[in-house]
């Protein structure tokens, strides 16, 4: 399955992070949800590792989304008490943190988004692409205003 705006989002996100953030943890997170969101699966991993990995790199670029001085962890927890496999995601900065967990990546960001929503922060807006020249060879022409006749 294919997510178009997923894939193109940590893409242009990639592209546009200033190259002393692109180690190479942050490279392989973002080309590793690039490549699931395209709904290829990289060769040799699980499901459960892929949900993991998928989690990893869009809880990065949430945490970047914030702001600077915002880190975040990713665990999967497995164990007693556990109905089946947990994974968890936190996101944080001073005593500010926001939680979620749930059984596949999707549900344990939207879990995050609903924790940073009712905090009242929002990740930071996109920016808009730089508009383009107007090129008309009209441009150059008088505008003629039109007034209204009362």
């Amino acid at each position: 399955m294919k997510d178009i705006k997923l894939l193109d989002d940590t893409l242009i996100s990639l592209l546009r992070m200033p190259e002393d953030q692109r180690t190479a943890e942050v490279i392989k997170g973002h080309l590793t949800l690039a490549t699931v969101a395209a709904g290829l699966k990289p060769e040799g991993l699980t499901d459960l590792q892929l949900e993991q990995m998928q989690l990893a790199s869009a809880t990065a670029l949430l945490a970047n989304q914030l702001g600077d001085g915002f880190t975040y962890r990713t665990n999967l927890r497995i164990g007693p008490g556990l109905a089946g496999v947990e994974l968890f995601a936190s996101i944080e900065a001073g005593d500010t943190r926001f939680t979620g967990f749930g059984c596949s990546a999707a549900g344990v960001l939207a879990r995050l988004r609903e924790a940073i929503a009712a905090h009242g922060l929002a990740p930071a807006s996109k920016l808009k692409p730089p508009r383009e020249a107007n090129r008309s060879p009209l441009r150059h022409l008088p505008r003629h205003r039109h007034k209204e006749n009362a």
